[in-house]
């Protein structure tokens, strides 16, 4: 069930790589103001013919300040960006302001929901019926830095899984503009969270090492993985980290599935060909396809020797996650 999140991340990683426009000079003053963000009249700058979708993601672009160390979205980008995407989505002015109102109330909802399942609250359907049992398994450990793992890894969990939430936040059937606020604001969270365990797993790992699973179990080798692979921010620790992990392969105190995906994660980071095949984007609607290459004839052969099964069946599961690709 971990694949989830690596599926997922194997779609996000390469979403904003295509080019995009700069913000003009009114836009990127919004993205130093959070208040002026927020007053500002999208739907204007809509009836003007501008390409909102594209601004939108070049908000985004201004968190690569290098290779190695992409930022989060400040507030004000944030904003700007979740209001650049919601005008995008809205036909008019009165369905963009029913969006805000809804995709607030669904954000309250969602954070309530949030802390009651890492509270212990049992969810008896998926997706969150996983986290459910993660935050169960943490706080059944009577090692405090393997529960501290868990519990971490278990939120890691719920954020992703929070990009297909439904009844537990949705009264009703989200407008694209609405989900779209919605999955602005969720992608702040995890990005907040997803720097919190980095700076805590590193600062483990210095000072214990490498968590074994002939020591410490399979559930936490597989969380501290989990945090690793989502330390995009933070690349030398992930190659710190990838060094780790291969001698540990052929002991068996690490997943070989678990040092493949990191190693295609950090080649594509670093715009290098993966090795493996598991990092892609979407190309079309319903339609997956991996990032180039080290070795296209023998990729399969590796995925064999790593246990990551068919490429071509790979392939065809990653296709809906591109439902909504629109170019």
């Amino acid at each position: 069930m971990l694949r989830f999140a690596t599926v997922l991340a194997a779609v996000l990683l390469t979403g904003f790589q295509a080019a995009s426009p700069t913000l003009p000079p009114r836009l990127a003053a919004l993205a130093e103001d959070a208040a002026a963000a927020r007053a500002f009249d999208y739907m204007a700058l809509k009836a003007e013919g501008a390409d909102l979708k594209a601004l939108s993601d070049a908000v985004y672009r201004r968190t690569r300040v290098d290779g190695d160390q992409p930022r989060a979205l400040t507030e004000a980008e944030t904003i700007l960006q979740m209001e650049l995407a919601a005008a995008a989505e809205a036909p008019d002015a009165k369905t963009f302001a029913a969006d805000r109102i809804a995709a607030a109330a669904a954000w309250d909802r969602w954070i309530a929901f949030g802390e009651a399942v890492m509270a212990g609250q049992p969810v008896a359907e998926p997706p969150f019926s996983y986290v459910a049992d993660r935050v169960r398994m943490a706080k059944e450990a009577t090692d405090p830095r393997i529960h501290e793992l868990l519990r971490r890894a278990a939120r890691d969990q719920l954020l992703r899984r929070g990009w297909d939430v439904g009844d537990d936040v949705w009264l009703d059937a989200p407008t694209p503009g609405a989900r779209s606020r919605f999955n602005s604001l969720l992608g702040r969270q995890a990005w907040e969270v997803d720097h919190g365990n980095t700076e805590w797993l590193k600062a483990d790992i210095a000072a214990n090492g490498w968590y074994l699973i002939s020591v410490h179990g399979e559930a936490a080798s597989s969380a501290a993985w989990l945090m690793t692979q989502h330390a995009d921010r933070d690349r030398p620790f992930q190659r710190h980290v990838l060094a780790l992990l291969e001698p540990l392969v052929t002991t068996g105190e690490t997943r070989r599935s678990n040092y493949a995906y990191l190693y295609d994660r950090i080649a594509v980071g670093e715009n290098r060909p993966q090795r493996y095949g598991s990092q892609g984007r979407c190309v079309a609607p319903r339609v997956w396809a991996p990032n180039d290459l080290e070795d296209p004839d023998g990729v399969q052969a590796l995925r064999d020797e790593n246990d990551l099964g068919s490429l071509a069946e790979y392939t065809a599961r990653m296709h809906q996650y591109c439902a909504d690709f629109t170019g």
